[in-house]
């Protein structure tokens, strides 16, 4: 398989009280045009680079990973080593300024668990994302930040919020809320990394699902100084985005059970429909990920790769107020003691170690 791959400066200016979905008005989307500078490709070279050195060692470590599960599956007289490539294509944007601010969305929560291997018991296609982070001001790998990343499910639900309907407009409607401000312990798909020496994370998630009127997207969040730890009321976010997929992809991945399941239920919002992914893409932007699949089989999961810029000097983002979410604050989750340690478990248990 071989997909787009684009360089990610996702720029997104707004302050605005949100509703299920997000919104972005027009107004907003001209601060936005008029904040965001256009760069003169002078990080492109420097991050290529480090981008093809880093695929080729992901590459290698993932066959191995995707060779000994096959082992544990099916015992090692059946297995046949697939030397599948990771292809990408050459950056294409040659945008390098970054305005910071941009939409939290209703399902963030502060209080996310240190973890590598988010899926839990949730069903659907592995995914296994890579985010390279560098500071826009110097072109250099940002190592020691901290990202966030949370997505919904095969049928569109957030964890802490799957007491809300993925099909309905109303973000209010059928939510009991908890005083925390969620509906529930869950805690799938959601995590935190810290990017090692190359301003590198990797997440192992599922593939997500959609909810109405938004096209398919993961959210992250990037804090560059998390001396004081990664709570948000902590240490300060210095960028909020949303990562996007191609339409090609979402329509052979939404072909495959539990996946299609969801669209018996609720039409998808494709790409071209969703004003945020228009405007994160407009402008040279791209928030699109680069993704392979794994093996020639798509069921044997996709390794996406993208990179984002942030802004060290920014100023950190609010956290409270109508323009957070509809609630206008994040709830903080209480994980408990015993998820923590199975996510640690799973962590080791899987044989993953930062590299």
């Amino acid at each position: 398989m071989h997909l787009t791959n684009y360089l990610f400066f996702l720029a997104l200016t707004l302050s605005t009280t949100l509703a299920h979905p997000e919104k972005l008005t027009a107004e907003k989307a001209k601060a936005e045009a008029h904040l965001v500078g256009r760069g003169t490709n002078r990080c492109a070279a420097a991050i290529e680079k480090r981008k093809a050195d880093f695929l080729a060692k992901r590459t290698s470590r993932l066959e191995a990973r995707h060779f000994e599960n096959q082992v544990a599956k099916h015992g090692s007289g059946k297995v046949v080593k697939h030397k599948d490539s990771l292809h990408y294509t050459t950056i294409q944007n040659n945008t390098c300024v970054l305005a910071p601010d941009t939409v939290w969305g209703p399902y963030g929560v502060d209080g996310e668990i240190v973890r590598h291997d988010l899926r839990e018991e949730q069903g659907g296609i592995d995914f296994y994302l890579d985010i390279g982070v560098i500071d826009i001001e110097t072109c250099e790998p940002l190592k020691g930040t901290a990202l966030t990343i949370w997505n919904c499910n095969a049928t569109g639900s957030y964890s802490s919020f799957t007491g809300i309907d993925p099909d309905t407009s109303e973000l209010l409607d059928g939510w009991t809320k908890r005083k925390d401000g969620t509906t529930d312990n869950e805690t799938f798909l959601r995590g935190i990394q810290v990017t090692d020496e190359n301003g590198v994370v990797e997440f192992l998630t599922k593939f997500p699902g959609y909810y109405i009127t938004r096209t398919t997207h993961i959210h992250v969040t990037a804090q560059t100084d998390i001396k004081n730890g990664t709570s948000y009321s902590s240490s300060a976010v210095q960028h909020i985005g949303q990562l996007f997929f191609e339409e090609e992809l979402l329509n052979r991945v939404y072909s495959a059970s539990p996946y299609k399941e969801h669209l018996s239920t609720l039409n998808r919002t494709t790409n071209s429909e969703d004003s945020l992914f228009s405007d994160a893409s407009s402008d040279g932007y791209s928030a699109v990920i680069s993704v392979s699949q794994l093996t020639k089989r798509l069921a044997d999961g996709l390794v996406g790769y993208i990179t984002i810029g942030v802004n060290t000097s920014a100023d950190g983002l609010a956290i409270t107020g109508g323009g957070v979410n509809p609630q206008g604050y994040l709830p903080t989750v209480s994980v408990d003691s015993a998820v923590r340690a199975e996510a640690t478990h799973v962590d080791q248990a899987d044989g993953y170690h930062k590299f």
